[in-house]
């Protein structure tokens, strides 16, 4: 009777380690209002997405002139590209935080750097 209860418990455990909620959001870019472009998405979605096409990520750059600094980039499944650059401290920061339960939103500048970079990095985004 002490088995059964032990494995009883086990599986109840085992059955709440994988609840709880998931999501994710395939590569978006649109133009916004004010003439920006958008793009955003979901590491996680992005990459167990069925088409071949789209990606999302920043890539970090540091130099022997200490300078320091990132491109964020994205491709959808429509083959639709935006990309954007920064050295602001701050976002360079954000795109630190990135890793595979990340989240991804910047907007592009009409000279191309970023005019801003965020992402959430949360349970429901994991693989």
């Amino acid at each position: 009777m002490k088995k059964l209860l032990f494995v009883s418990a086990v599986l109840a455990v085992s059955t709440v380690a994988v609840a709880g909620s998931s999501g994710g959001q395939q590569v978006n870019i649109w133009t916004d209002s004010a003439g920006q472009t958008n793009a955003n998405g979901t590491f996680k979605a992005v990459r167990n997405s069925a088409d071949t096409q789209q990606y999302i990520g920043c890539s970090l750059y540091a130099y022997d002139t200490s300078s320091f600094s990132a491109t964020c980039y994205a491709t959808s499944a429509t083959g639709q590209y935006a990309s954007c650059f920064t050295s602001d401290a701050n976002m360079l920061k954000v795109v630190q935080t990135l890793n595979p339960a990340s989240y991804l939103y910047f907007v592009v500048n009409a000279d191309g750097s970023c005019d801003r970079v965020i992402s959430v990095n949360a349970s429901y985004n994991l693989p």
